[in-house]
């Protein structure tokens, strides 16, 4: 466990989180719904998630109904939103040269990806199984994947495995969770870099910003490796203690905090984005090795109204 998670575990112990009256914890028969669109809502009145079948089941419409229950997500619509590929919530992207493929993408319909909901040791569960698509041309692409989400009261396990073409390159191969800048005040991580974030500005310094790629030894520092955003009413915390991903030769977590929005034109292009890499902090395509992996994570939704006393107020420029 992480020293967020950690912390959160004791204060918990010691006094009863007070929800908003919308915000009851439902029974776990009636957290993970598929819908008429084949959608799979996930809603258990303390965290809201969608999964998008159009996307090949990432996911979209991120709440935490425990804190200020607003969309944390980046909801633009297509003609606006940054990038495509920058709109979602737990996807898969490898980017290579002349390859790059990818789970979720606006601009296109993943049919590639079949979704079931499961029960796992007893918890609601949703196995995602198939390929990611080809950026260039839709196609089905090379890349094989299985990700399990096990869910919990305030957050959920995953494993993920992949399977590669043997000797495959790529610059990067990321998990990410793309989320609306609009909320998030600042940003955090286990090898101890602490953002403050301002509302629709890419303000990251030196030498996080705009782009950063921290490694495992720099990040695990005897208790695990985590990755926030925060804002004055939630966070969303990423963590793993997983000896395989710890082990792979360029795997860590970075952080993109999109373009600043100085013009009209830059108008919805600034994001913060959380990502675990498999392979990342290299601009020159590279082996993907080993060529199949298996790795676990958690992502937490930290209801910070709750534990307010634990945090100090920040008041925005």
């Amino acid at each position: 466990m992480t020293r967020h998670v950690l912390l959160v575990t004791f204060v918990a112990f010691l006094i009863s989180p007070t929800y908003p009256e919308e915000a009851k914890m439902k029974d776990t028969s009636q957290w993970l719904q598929r819908q008429d669109s084949g959608d799979f809502l996930f809603d258990n009145g303390f965290y809201l998630l969608k999964f998008a079948k159009q996307h090949g089941y990432a996911g979209v419409e991120v709440r935490i109904l425990a804190a200020s229950g607003r969309r944390l997500d980046q909801y633009w619509t297509p003609e606006y939103t940054f990038a495509p590929m920058c709109r979602f919530f737990d996807n898969i992207a490898f980017t290579g040269a002349g390859v790059a493929e990818i789970q979720g993408y606006v601009t296109m319909d993943n049919t590639f990806v079949q979704a079931e909901a499961k029960t796992i040791h007893g918890q609601p569960a949703l196995v995602q199984k198939g390929y990611l698509q080809s950026r260039s041309d839709k196609s089905q692409g090379q890349i094989s994947f299985e990700k399990t989400l096990v869910f919990y009261e305030d957050h959920y396990d995953a494993t993920l495995a992949v399977q590669t073409p043997e000797g495959a390159r790529y610059r990067y191969a990321d998990v990410w969770w793309d989320v609306n800048d609009d909320w998030s005040l600042r940003y955090e991580n286990s090898a101890g870099d602490w953002i403050l974030l301002r509302n629709r500005r890419a303000d990251s310094p030196a030498p996080l910003g705009p782009e950063a790629f921290r490694s495992c030894a720099e990040l695990d520092r005897g208790y695990g490796i985590w990755i926030a955003v925060s804002g004055p009413r939630e966070e969303i915390l990423i963590t793993t203690n997983d000896a395989t991903f710890q082990s792979l030769p360029h795997s860590g977590v970075s952080f993109f905090d999109g373009d600043d929005e100085t013009k009209p034109e830059d108008k919805y292009s600034s994001h913060s984005c959380m990502a675990l890499c498999l392979s990342a902090g290299s601009t020159v395509p590279r082996p993907f090795e080993p060529s199949a992996v298996t790795i676990t994570y958690s992502v937490y939704f930290v209801a910070r109204s709750t534990y307010d006393d634990l945090y100090e107020p920040y008041e925005p420029e």
